[in-house]
């Protein structure tokens, strides 16, 4: 395969410009990363790792029941559910159960119910404030996964963090649609967990997480190469840019990435956009270079309610010219009450001709419990 010099260099120049601001770094986006827009914070604000997902602290489980829901219900006297079982241990899950239909071309249309995930995660305190255990552990639907299980020790005042173990890999927006391109392409996504040490730093509008780990997505090592990753970004109360950056050095090919983020609050909508250059080492003389890209925007009406809508681009590879997919996401989400949220959404692919699977049409519906 011919070389691509335009992508690799790309890579290359923006994950020195990463380098370069090493000392300013920030975190990455939640699970959810327009609400971290939308209220100007840090993800660490509503979730117990740094780099946002996961286990919600107490300050997050208070925002998902007072601030969220439509309306609360229930004796409006009790307290708020904390996740806190005493000092030391604290707990959360989610579990998503839905609906989807899909229409591809040329071949008969496919729905079905599904059990799309269900996670929990469990914190224990060892000394408050200074070093804790953490566990998240996919428990459906097939068998029990675990996804981040790590032991984290955290400075005296707060701003720096070290982690070892199994955790999410610092790159891009931490979406919950582990199928947008910009994961899909990247491989950083919440199915695809990493070993190794992670580093965090966050102070006033800056933090950062940079991690080394083992480059095999969770699996085993097989060879002594590592993968660095890395994200940074600065982080206003309307506004926040950043950048990622990753190179895998392994026996079965390089990886190098790099990307630019952003997010904007105009008024009642939260913007997010990612774009993403990705180069692979595809054998003796040859780089294949990939990129991807996505645009959305929440925009929240009225409390409980949030209508998204996103475009997401991907070019698989610059040697092809006729490769381009594009999808086209409209979703309505609405939280009626604290613990529960609602989905229903469409999304178009628009693909090569030959293929019927980038060019389908999905239906979908989902309903999110979550303490």
């Amino acid at each position: 395969m011919s070389e691509a010099p335009g992508v690799t260099t790309s890579v290359r120049a923006l994950a020195g410009v990463c380098v370069a601001l090493l000392g300013l770094w920030t975190s990455a986006a939640t699970a959810e990363p327009y609400l971290a827009v939308a209220e100007g914070l840090h993800c660490s604000a509503c979730h117990s790792h740094p780099g946002g997902g996961g286990k919600r602290n107490v300050y997050g489980n208070a925002y998902a029941q007072g601030e969220l829901p439509a309306t609360r219900i229930g004796n409006t006297d009790a307290p708020l559910w904390t996740g806190e079982l005493n000092r030391r241990f604290s707990i959360g899950g989610n579990l998503r159960a839905g609906y989807r239909f899909e229409d591809i071309p040329d071949r008969s249309a496919s729905s079905g119910f599904d059990v799309n995930k269900a996670t929990v995660y469990l914190e224990a305190t060892l000394i408050p404030g200074r070093l804790g255990v953490y566990v998240d552990q996919q428990v459906a639907p097939s068998a029990s996964i675990n996804r981040e299980a790590y032991v984290r020790l955290t400075s005296a005042g707060g701003r720096w963090s070290l982690t070892g173990g199994q955790f999410f890999l610092p790159y891009g927006l931490r979406l919950q649609d582990d199928t947008a391109f910009v994961r899909l392409a990247t491989g950083t996504n919440f199915t695809n967990p990493d070993r190794g040490m992670q580093l965090g730093y966050e102070s006033g509008p800056w933090s950062a997480i940079a991690s080394v780990t083992n480059g095999s997505g969770g699996g085993g090592e097989t060879d002594k190469g590592k993968q660095f990753s890395l994200i940074s970004a600065f982080v206003r109360p309307r506004w926040r840019v950043g950048l990622s950056a990753s190179v895998n050095d392994g026996d079965g090919g390089d990886r190098e990435m790099a990307g630019l983020f952003a997010g904007l609050r105009t008024g009642p909508i939260a913007w997010l956009a990612e774009v993403d250059l990705v180069a692979d080492d595809a054998g003796p003389g040859g780089t294949r270079g990939a990129r991807a890209g996505l645009v959305e925007a929440n925009w929240m009406p009225r409390r409980g309610h949030n209508v998204k809508f996103s475009y997401d681009v991907l070019d698989p590879d610059d040697d092809v010219s006729e490769d381009h997919e594009v999808r086209y996401s409209l979703q309505w989400e609405y939280s009626p009450v604290q613990f529960l949220q609602g989905r229903l959404g469409v999304r178009v692919y628009d693909g090569p001709p030959g293929d019927a699977r980038a060019n389908r049409d999905a239906l979908f519906a989902e309903l999110h419990g979550y303490f």
